[in-house]
């Protein structure tokens, strides 16, 4: 995990850290590994300036804050992964799927949850280079690019690698597998280094990952 560390996971995320946690503090790493590189492009190529500290907090609470729509939304997308979506929702979100990576493509309640996830990323950066200086054609077409590159970093490792793990088990506890992903590990309330309670969780909840072989884990 290159910009995720433990004090944004232990403010932002809602406790008790489920495996969807795991999959929105993934993603949002894949997010601003890509944002790093490109912003500073941006600011070369419009001559602005972008802050990529603030960027980053907008990012965890306003992807959070769609997760938490997402929990109470009656479409309960992850509760029926599979069911069928018509093509009137996709037409109401103004989503065509044929821009995206082809296994998004299948009209199921995962694929278009992932969708509106890329999407609300998109809102959140084109909001953001407008706020920078940059200009509303520019930043609509740098923002739709980048929401293509999350979804095509999500097909290939939350679904081609991993089948929908995170998605498919979203209301399993996720604290040690996110804490096997991190360079220095999570207080581990099994040293004692914090109560389970404060996450939410019991003592049972916990089972070490971290000597898992690397091979296995799909953060690079």
């Amino acid at each position: 995990m290159k910009f995720i560390n433990q004090n944004d996971i232990m403010m932002f995320l809602e406790k008790p850290i489920t495996r969807l946690s795991v999959f929105e503090i993934e993603t949002i790493d894949a997010m601003l590994s890509m944002c790093e590189p490109a912003f500073i492009k941006m600011q070369e190529d419009f001559k602005v300036r972008i802050d990529f500290a603030t960027f980053k907090f907008q990012l965890l609470k306003t992807m959070g804050e769609f997760l938490s729509k997402c929990d109470t939304c009656s479409e309960e997308c992850l509760s029926n992964p599979h069911k069928h979506v018509e093509a009137k929702r996709y037409e109401q979100n103004h989503i065509d799927s044929t821009r995206w990576p082809t296994r998004l493509q299948k009209t199921t309640q995962e694929n278009f949850f992932i969708m509106e996830y890329c999407i609300t990323y998109a809102d959140i950066l084109f909001r953001y280079l407008l706020d920078a200086g940059i200009e509303k054609q520019a930043a609509h077409v740098l923002s739709e690019q980048a929401m293509l590159e999350l979804a095509k970093w999500i097909e290939q490792n939350c679904i081609r690698k991993c089948n929908y793990e995170c998605l498919r088990r979203y209301r399993s506890m996720g604290y040690c597998t996110l804490c096997s992903y991190m360079i220095q590990p999570l207080p581990c309330p099994k040293k004692q280094e914090i109560k389970p309670s404060v996450l939410g969780m019991q003592e049972e909840d916990f089972m070490c990952r971290r000597e898992e072989s690397p091979k296995k884990k799909v953060m690079h």
